[in-house]
């Protein structure tokens, strides 16, 4: 959780920074802002190594309803009691179901998400590194085989929007079917009770 929270204070920096330095939008300056930039880089790229650790060598975590820990790395793996569940997910999120597919820690829709994100973060990184001056030598080949300068700044800004676009949608996601564990998110405290809204499914 402690990751969770760290890595979207630093993603929020860092959209906000980004988009100061593609266009000052006002009176503060360039310096500062990529100077937070890079800082907030390198803490999305650490706490992003840290996660990954613990997901393989940490001591694990429990699916909903369950006491057992299992190592976290499993959750993010195709889970046969998730088979069959992608468009059931779906379906429940465009409204079109009222109970949740019964799923284990993360459903088909989640993990994609994941995915994608990941993706998207390494897609990032390297297109941050080929803009950043100590580093721009060394990835000059790769950033003329993808088109030049230009090409690569504008592969890092559709990105961004992207990730906002993601942010948007968990953010929306989280407060309609998960506002019982907000508290655990952000004080590590664990709910007293958590009640399904609709009375369907367990997740």
């Amino acid at each position: 959780m402690v990751t969770h929270f760290v890595h979207s204070v630093a993603l929020i920096t860092l959209v906000f920074t980004g988009f100061f330095i593609h266009s000052p939008f006002y009176s503060g300056s360039m310096q500062t802002n990529r100077t937070v930039h890079l800082i907030a880089a390198w803490i999305l790229i650490s706490t992003g190594v840290i996660r990954f650790y613990w997901a393989f060598f940490g001591r694990g975590s429990a699916p909903t309803g369950s006491r057992r820990k299992m190592p976290d790395y499993i959750f993010f793996l195709p889970q046969k009691e998730n088979r069959g569940k992608t468009l059931e997910s779906l379906k429940f999120h465009l409204f079109l179901r009222r109970t949740h597919p019964r799923t284990l820690k993360y459903n088909p829709l989640q993990k994609g998400t994941y995915a994608v994100l990941f993706l998207l973060s390494i897609i990032q990184i390297i297109t941050g590194f080929e803009q950043w001056t100590p580093t721009l030598a060394f990835f000059s080949p790769l950033t003329y085989a993808l088109g030049g300068p230009i090409i690569v700044r504008i592969i890092h800004y559709i990105v961004a929007w992207l990730f906002i676009v993601i942010i948007v949608l968990h953010s929306y996601l989280v407060l309609i079917e998960a506002r019982p564990e907000l508290p655990l998110m952000f004080f590590y405290r664990e709910p007293r009770e958590v009640t399904m809204s609709d009375g369907g499914e367990e997740r």
